[in-house]
């Protein structure tokens, strides 16, 4: 295993956490900090990087080479590890739904025929989509609502019957997601789902089912919507919650806290 790229944070905005390849095209996102720096950041950002370019490196390395395409940028992204681009310096709106506008892109998920890339926004709760052939940005849909489209307006998608109820005033249906995989057959995406009490990066990351969340994928994995969480609980640890910055300082008994959620297919363990 050998280095063969290096960015300045000017040509890569930090802070990435999901990358998939697709096409011949390796993406990674860009989200907030994970340190107390990332409390009033907002970035949702996606680079793409042929891979074939990257050879040349070995034998002559540059820095910034080769140079990514920008596929999608927000503009509303702070100017923060990085980002010269955008028309605010911090978003102070916290992460609780409904009051919240910051972002935070993370993990990355692809299509069986890769196609389709998936990365959610862990404080928006929607799951971003981009076309790999085109790098276009095709929209996105919701895992709060039962169809994904109609977010808190319409029915209450799964997440809401699993939130944890023990503190009246933490925030339900408020998934967290955080990293994914998809299925093995194509049809699934299974994503963590943060708790309320998040082990790390609780400035953006506090969600109310913690557990894996079921997205049935649809139109070939362009759209898809949430149709169950696999609740997980843990009520052993007791550790202090402590403060949670722009959140609901929770006071219940809950403390799971899922970061990711990967896949196996067992009947081909061995192979």
């Amino acid at each position: 295993m050998e280095i063969v790229g290096e960015y300045g944070d000017r040509i890569i905005n930090g802070a990435g956490c999901g990358g998939v390849e697709a096409g011949g095209n390796f993406y990674i996102n860009g989200g907030v900090s994970a340190g107390s720096a990332g409390f009033d950041q907002s970035t949702f950002t996606l680079y793409s990087f042929d891979d074939s370019r990257f050879a040349a490196n070995i034998d002559n390395p540059r820095e910034n080479t080769p140079f990514p395409d920008l596929v999608f940028k927000d503009s509303t992204n702070t100017n923060t590890i990085g980002n010269i681009d955008g028309t605010i310096d911090v978003n102070t709106s916290g992460q609780l739904p409904n009051q919240t506008t910051r972002r935070d892109s993370h993990g990355a998920a692809v299509t069986l025929d890769g196609r389709f890339i998936s990365i959610v926004d862990r404080i928006q709760n929607i799951v971003e989509v981009f076309d790999s052939t085109t790098q276009e940005r095709l929209g996105a849909y919701d895992l709060v609502s039962k169809d994904g489209k109609s977010g808190r307006e319409g029915p209450a998608g799964p997440c809401l019957k699993h939130s944890v109820l023990d503190d009246k005033d933490l925030q339900l249906n408020d998934p967290a997601p955080d990293l994914m995989m998809m299925t093995t057959d194509g049809k699934h995406l299974m994503i963590a789902f943060r708790g309320p009490v998040p082990v790390s990066v609780s400035h953006s990351a506090q969600g109310s089912c913690p557990g894996v969340g079921i997205v049935e994928l649809t139109e070939g994995g362009k759209s898809g919507r949430l149709i169950d969480v696999l609740r997980t609980t843990n009520t052993i640890d007791t550790s202090p919650v402590g403060e949670i910055k722009g959140g609901r300082d929770y006071i219940g008994a809950e403390r799971s806290d899922v970061h990711h959620a990967a896949v196996i297919d067992v009947n081909k363990r061995g192979e």
